[in-house]
């Protein structure tokens, strides 16, 4: 019998407001500039933990509630958005933040979480995972899988859990839906990538078109990241070359939304990604959003753009389990 084919589907947003507009040109004089200055000493994470610090001040959005939650090795934050009915448990989000796996926290994302689960329905999980350098990316994924076991502890099916993660959350995403199916556990509804990093690597990067339009990453930057990351796996004795989500086998995995902005430094291996789930038989969608910065999405508050693309978001979560059309 032969094998169904899937193609992937794409979508691009040509809308781009003054305030997008805006945004992108303050990142490029202030946040480009810093993460370059990090690249030459990438050990010293002090701007990271400003940010972090910043962030415990700002609440969640009205009409939301934030309960701490206890994992294994580390805390999360069961959030539920406005207008969510949490004792339906019909839907669920395992929501993994970004920050190079390095920065950020759950306070940096309370918000933005918020608003995906008041997009999805849903109320979500904020894990609070482990980060370089105390641990490796391994550790990572084991604390994520911690968040997915407690959802399924929690009563909710596994077919009813959607993985979302921004930025280096995307790569935990993407990372924890394969241990997941590689450790036998019932697969989630779907996946979603909010601006993903999906290659640890520099060479898509250095070769990406896209390279010297980014207004938030430069190549040097992301070769301080690679050095970082190699530092910390030879510190803890990391033993074998690591498989970045791009590289790795992506048979069995849900289905799969992208987002990412049109400059990004991250869109061509965005593309190359969808390609690739489509060719191992997974549904997957990318849609480019003309002129947006990186995880636009967290600046709803003040982007249209950053809102429409959270309720994309909901649009995809809300219609998982419904047929997906094939193409044979």
């Amino acid at each position: 019998m032969p094998t169904a084919t899937v193609t992937a589907v794409r979508t691009s947003w040509p809308r781009r407001s003054v305030q997008s507009q805006i945004l992108a040109a303050g990142l490029r004089h202030t946040v480009k500039p810093t993460l370059v200055a990090w690249s030459f000493v990438p050990s010293v994470i002090w701007p990271s933990r400003i940010l972090d610090r910043a962030a415990e001040h700002l609440p969640a959005p009205d009409g939301s509630t934030v309960e701490r939650v206890r994992l294994g090795e580390c805390g999360a934050e069961w959030i539920v958005g406005p207008g969510v009915d949490v004792r339906k448990k019909d839907r669920a989000v395992l929501y993994l933040h970004g920050g190079a796996l390095v920065t950020c926290s759950l306070a940096t994302h309370r918000r933005l979480v918020a608003y995906v689960s008041h997009a999805t329905g849903a109320p979500a999980l904020n894990v609070d995972f482990r980060m370089m350098p105390q641990v490796t990316v391994e550790h990572m994924v084991a604390d994520c899988l911690s968040g997915y076991r407690w959802l399924l502890a929690q009563g909710y099916a596994a077919d009813r859990i959607s993985v979302i993660g921004d930025s280096a959350g995307g790569f935990l995403a993407f990372l924890t839906a394969i241990a997941i199916r590689d450790e036998g556990l019932p697969m989630p509804a779907g996946l979603v990538g909010m601006s993903p990093l999906l290659d640890l690597g520099t060479e898509r990067k250095e070769a990406s078109p896209y390279n010297d339009r980014c207004d938030v990453f430069t190549v040097r930057a992301c070769r301080g990241l690679a050095r970082f990351t190699a530092a910390v796996d030879a510190q803890h004795e990391v033993v074998g070359p690591r498989v970045s989500p791009i590289d790795a086998d992506l048979t069995g995995l849900p289905p799969v939304l992208i987002q990412i902005g049109s400059r990004e430094i991250l869109r061509s291996e965005c593309e190359e990604m969808v390609d690739l789930l489509a060719a191992s038989g997974v549904p997957a969608s990318l849609q480019v959003w003309k002129g947006q910065v990186h995880v636009f999405q967290a600046a709803g508050c003040v982007l249209p753009e950053g809102r429409d693309a959270v309720r994309e978001v909901g649009t995809f979560v809300r219609g998982l389990g419904a047929p997906h059309a094939v193409a044979s």
